[in-house]
């Protein structure tokens, strides 16, 4: 008797855990949708590197037009020119002032991390 009913709480205990992992990755991707808005400066340079906004598009100094961006699979930013030449970057951190990343090329993940900085002060001192 005692071992069904520790088997059964562990089968809930189990149960739980996984409903409690569910719920706090639901809305990740909103989150990083709101996170990766704005400009953006690569690490070391007080350079604009490119600009994001709320409404899907992105613009790229040096670049002729606006592009577009978009997360997919939750964690990798997509960020395509006006010619449809696309970057993606699979975002590793991201909080409210720097975004790391590595670079993806043919599907494979460089090895050295990219952070980019929401402001060119941050990006220069880092």
């Amino acid at each position: 008797m005692k071992k069904v009913a520790r088997r059964e709480f562990l089968r809930i205990a189990a149960a739980a855990a996984l409903v409690c992992a569910a719920a706090s990755l639901t809305g990740c991707g909103q989150n990083v949708e709101k996170l990766v808005v704005g400009d953006w400066y690569l690490e070391g340079s007080d350079r604009l590197r490119f600009t994001i906004y709320d409404d899907g598009t992105v613009n790229i100094p040096g670049t002729y037009g606006t592009g577009k961006w978009s997360i997919v699979n939750d964690n990798q930013l997509k960020i395509s020119d006006f010619y449809g030449e696309s970057t993606v970057l699979k975002i590793e951190d991201i909080d409210k002032d720097s975004m790391t990343c590595r670079q993806i090329y043919d599907g494979r993940e460089d090895e050295e991390t990219i952070t980019y900085w929401h402001k060119a002060e941050d990006a220069v001192k880092h």
